[in-house]
């Protein structure tokens, strides 16, 4: 309370000095007072000063503290975003060191990168020629295996064919050339081979 009281009474006292500054300037130039201004600095050139000193103890009293808390806030800023700053700075370089560690390892292996390549796709290349000769092989196979089925197929078929053919000719010869008994009988034993052969 006792503070606040100060700060109101000095802030009165600031506000009212230049205008009894003032009133002194021109009181004393109706009054005769001039005397001291022949002599020397006028009497306002005092009061101004007095007026600026008193201004100034007035701001450096009440601005003290805040200006202080405030540098030194700005200073804590400061340190802070310096700290931040210099550990950016060493994580950059740190990565910068991991990059280039890690580019000198790729320069390092990429001869031998290289030569694993070659080395993977000419046993792949080989691979690729060993799976299409045994394809080639295997198709070559089912060919022969599928042609010998149809040639021997095709041999069951002439042969049921002739021999239909030759039962047939065989019955009509029967037929015009023998009688009627033994025509019958010969068919029968015919027939009896024939299904005996099978």
């Amino acid at each position: 309370m006792m503070k606040a009281f100060m700060s109101a009474l000095v802030g009165a006292i600031v506000a009212l000095l230049p205008v009894l500054a003032f009133a002194q300037e021109h009181g004393g130039g109706h009054g005769g007072g001039h005397g001291a201004e022949a002599a020397g600095l006028p009497t306002v050139v005092y009061l101004q000063a007095f007026n600026f000193l008193l201004y100034a103890a007035v701001l450096v009293y009440f601005l003290r503290a805040p200006v202080k808390n405030y540098f030194s806030g700005r200073g804590v800023a400061f340190n802070a975003a310096l700290v931040k700053a210099q550990a950016a700075k060493d994580e950059a370089e740190a990565k910068k060191q991991e990059v280039a560690a890690r580019l000198a390892q790729l320069e390092a292996t990429a001869n031998q990168q290289i030569a694993q390549a070659q080395a993977d796709a000419e046993a792949l290349r080989v691979r690729m020629m060993k799976d299409a000769e045994d394809i080639t092989r295997n198709l070559k196979n089912e060919a022969h295996r599928t042609a010998e089925f149809e040639v021997e197929r095709a041999k069951n078929e002439l042969r049921q064919d002739l021999l239909n053919q030759s039962v047939a000719l065989s019955a009509k010869i029967l037929q015009e050339k023998m009688a009627e008994g033994d025509q019958k009988r010969l068919q029968t034993e015919f027939v009896d081979k024939i299904g005996a052969n099978r």
